[in-house]
């Protein structure tokens, strides 16, 4: 299957974004989790990033999500109109996202909208230094944490280590609408705060 436009956008940021740092394949890989052929795929366009990844990778790169999927450069404040975000298909077409952020750097938050089809999950267990924060806009979802799980409805909230490994699961029937803020450790801070 050919990429589309919109993978072979961010094929090219997320070559460009890894080659202006100077870093190889071999050493942004294992960073964020993926082996080199994974990482060499994505930049080609073969594979989709998972949103997880995508955050990894904006972060080592010292940019947004929001500019590697394509937005437009910073302004001094970035509004989000309903319907405007282009939303980006998962890697395997169970969920989509769309960055609504537009703070760069590697140690500001990154809000995402995503949206689970029926019954599904984000695909395997991410894990990444940080704290995250999500809220149920709508649908039921299951969110599993280390060895815990968590039924959440629409209004319900959860804040976590994001080191520790965490899935989200649509479990109803219908598409589900989380919004997720994702921070990272400030540099040298080991521990996770509540």
């Amino acid at each position: 299957m050919e990429a589309t436009e919109t993978e072979k956008l961010i094929a090219e940021r997320l070559s460009g974004a890894r080659r202006r740092t100077g870093w190889t394949l071999a050493e942004v890989a294992p960073a964020v989790g993926v082996s080199v052929t994974h990482l060499s795929r994505l930049e080609r366009g073969d594979r989709q990033p998972s949103i997880g990844v995508l955050i990894q990778l904006a972060r080592m790169y010292g940019t947004s999500v929001g500019q590697l999927v394509g937005e437009e450069p910073e302004s001094a404040c970035r509004i989000f109109r309903r319907g405007a975000a282009t939303p980006i298909e998962g890697p395997d077409g169970r969920y989509r996202y769309a960055a609504v952020s537009g703070t760069s750097g590697p140690n500001m938050l990154e809000a995402i909208c995503l949206e689970l089809s029926g019954r599904s999950p984000t695909g395997r267990a991410a894990e990444h230094p940080g704290e995250e924060w999500l809220f149920v806009h709508s649908g039921d979802v299951r969110l599993e944490v280390a060895s815990a799980t968590y039924d959440l409805a629409p209004g319900d909230a959860a804040h976590f280590d994001a080191r520790q490994p965490h899935l989200l699961h649509n479990a109803g029937p219908n598409a589900a609408t989380v919004f997720v803020i994702t921070v990272p450790s400030p540099a040298g801070q080991g521990s996770w705060h509540r």
